[in-house]
């Protein structure tokens, strides 16, 4: 006779779990469809294993095919189930059949063996048999437990060749539950007539449910949308596909925004953005990632243009809260990821770079409906964003100069510092790239610092005199003049290398003077520790006379932008300009001069400087000084230079 007063309490527990994993929204990923068909299975082995069981305690009133039908779909499942928690660890650590089917191949040989004998032994009598004195195993029986610690074997060694794939929280859980499962089966070995086997594996299913399933864990806490490790997770099974779209969307000036409405005001906001997205697309995943950002997930084959549209007319209305009208202006972006993308991480990041990198996408500038040539501009800028991050940890930041020249002696005066990043196969990358990224993602500042501190070091290293040169400009971004300690740490620099201020000059652009009360203290710090400053990119869009000569600069740089177009036509602008300038105290340099006839042009009309490949590119640092090193002038030696921007 066998006990099963365990399983009426447990069918209870499945029951509410079920209900629990309806009632809220799901991602459409393998694990949770793998511990669905766990919980449905593991149900229906309960079932009918009290079926299966009363049947054969009173085997006489039923049909010999009556009883084998019953016990055939009760081993059958219990195999099932077996192979099913085997299924769930692989799923967990991301090992999907798609891209492990030789694992997966040689892994299910003992499942098909097991659901074979089973299947069979109606006909065979392997794993149990029917007689007139009612049920017995049969000789192949030991084939339960023999599945049943293969495939818990199996879960335990990939649980530790993979652990790294799962949080420390979810490592221990996936042990757990295994072990569990291992427990249970040990006691239906010892107790065979004690139906407590399904009680072990409840347990096992209330591990995973609470450290794998719980849908608090993808759901965001601004509503029904799911969050950030909802995305990744949905794109680890994605990333290898190129049938599905992201539509993502932005509210611009987020963080202004939230400040104005409040905390409270702008999360009903994002709840009221999410429910309309659940209720307006129920055919597609919503997800919000923070700060203001949303992603829409769904077939490639859908209008997404029309979708983008509409999404964009909601955001002309208001959203009501607290009977207040909030208006809201977001940018868009479109991208359909590709099957050559190598992981989840790398579509991750490329949507990551098209919130921080690329600013406000504009969604009519895709003329691409599913946006394929922003997805590759995309992967490229995460590319030099990896550069960037390797650079700095490394210490790999390299510092070309480029010399300055009197215009009226030919002969180095000074030398601008710029930096140089190489990608993965050692070719530099253009600053015209990775200069802008570095500025959105805030890698500016420590690229910056970085510049600065060899630029110390190459002073310390080497006579300035020696090379001619009686100071070294130095760039000084924007967004670097913002940090408040930025005097104390250039201070301690100059000081680690013995450096004086007076020999560094720090270029700042006319972006940085646009709104001079946001750096203006910074600026005072610096100059009264002995730094010079110098406008770089003069005419580039934000300056004019009466606003320059108000700031503390000792030398203008006058965008090349400008140098060649006075070149190409010449008018009295600049002429007067620059005058206006020489009047004011200011030293005037013209930069990209590639030509003899530039530089006298330039010269003519009162340019102190003259930097460009006319007189040399940006050198390497050792390179530089075998250059110009003994008072060197390769320029009067050889006028012969390359030309280019």
């Amino acid at each position: 006779m066998w006990d099963y007063s365990f399983m009426f309490p447990s069918i209870l527990v499945l029951f509410i779990l079920l209900v629990f994993f309806f009632s809220r929204p799901r991602l459409p990923i393998r694990m949770n469809r793998t511990f669905l068909a766990i919980l449905l299975l593991e149900l229906s082995i309960m079932v009918t294993d009290i079926i299966s069981s009363e049947m054969d305690n009173n085997y006489r009133q039923f049909s010999g095919a009556a009883l084998y039908l019953m016990n055939t779909l009760y081993f059958a499942l219990y195999i099932f189930r077996t192979y099913l928690f085997f299924r769930f660890t692989t799923d967990a650590l991301g090992l999907g059949y798609r891209e492990n089917r030789l694992l997966h191949g040689l892994l299910g040989v003992p499942f098909l063996i097991g659901e074979i004998l089973s299947l069979s032994s109606f006909a065979t009598g392997a794993v149990f048999r029917i007689d007139g004195a009612g049920y017995h195993s049969g000789p192949c029986y030991s084939i339960l437990y023999i599945c049943f610690f293969f495939y818990i074997l199996a879960s335990l060694v990939l649980l530790i060749v993979y652990r790294q794939r799962l949080n420390p929280y979810q490592q221990v859980s996936g042990f757990a539950f295994n072990l569990m499962l291992l427990a249970g089966n040990a006691m239906r070995i010892l107790f065979p007539r004690l139906l407590v086997m399904n009680t072990f594996c409840l347990a096992a299913v209330l591990t995973i449910y609470l450290s794998f399933q719980n849908p608090d864990l993808y759901l965001s806490d601004r509503g029904d949308a799911f969050n950030m490790r909802g995305l990744r997770a949905l794109l680890s099974e994605y990333y290898r596909r190129s049938d599905y779209c992201i539509l993502g969307f932005s509210i611009l000036n987020y963080n202004q925004e939230r400040s104005i409405l409040g905390g409270r005001q702008t999360d009903q906001c994002l709840k009221q953005i999410s429910q309309y997205l659940i209720g307006t697309y129920p055919r597609f995943l919503p997800f919000y990632l923070r700060s203001g950002r949303f992603a829409l997930v769904g077939p490639a084959s859908a209008q997404w243009r029309e979708i983008l549209d509409a999404i964009n007319a909601r955001f002309q209305h208001s959203w009501g809260v607290d009977n207040t009208a909030v208006y809201l202006n977001v940018s868009f972006m479109l991208l359909n990821p590709n099957s050559r993308l190598d992981s989840a991480d790398r579509i991750v990041n490329n949507l990551t770079v098209a919130f921080e990198v690329t600013g406000k996408p504009d969604a009519s500038s895709h003329d691409d409906p599913l946006g394929m040539q922003t997805m590759q501009q995309l992967d490229a800028q995460v590319d030099v964003l990896r550069s960037i991050e390797s650079a700095l940890e490394r210490d790999e930041v390299e510092v070309f100069l480029q010399p300055v020249f009197d215009s009226r002696t030919r002969r180095i005066v000074a030398a601008e510092a710029l930096a140089r990043i190489r990608d993965a196969t050692g070719r530099i990358i253009s600053p015209a790239l990775f200069i802008p990224i570095a500025e959105k993602t805030g890698y500016i500042n420590r690229l910056g610092e970085a510049v600065f501190e060899k630029t110390c070091a190459f002073i310390r290293e080497n006579s300035l005199a020696s090379l001619g040169l009686a100071w070294i400009n130095v760039n000084l971004s924007p967004i670097q003049c913002m940090q408040r300690n930025l005097c104390d740490r250039f201070s301690a620099i100059l000081d680690k290398y013995g450096v004086s201020a007076d020999q560094i000059h720090l270029e700042v652009t006319e972006q940085s003077i646009a709104d001079f009360a946001l750096v203006e203290n910074q600026i005072d710090r610096l100059r009264e520790r002995g730094f010079q400053f110098v406008l770089d990119d003069y005419g580039s869009g934000y300056s004019n006379l009466t606003r320059v000569k108000h700031y503390p600069f000792v030398n203008i740089k006058l965008d090349m932008e400008v140098v060649w177009d006075y070149c190409r036509e010449r008018d009295k602008l600049i002429p007067t300009i620059v005058q206006g300038f020489r009047q004011m105290g200011f030293s005037i340099t013209a930069e990209g001069i590639e030509t003899e006839e530039m530089a006298e042009a330039l010269t003519g009309i009162g340019c102190e400087y003259l930097q460009g490949y006319l007189f040399d590119k940006p050198l390497e640092m050792a390179a530089f000084v075998a250059r110009y090193g003994a008072g060197q002038n390769p320029f009067e030696q050889d006028k012969t230079k390359p030309t280019g921007k």
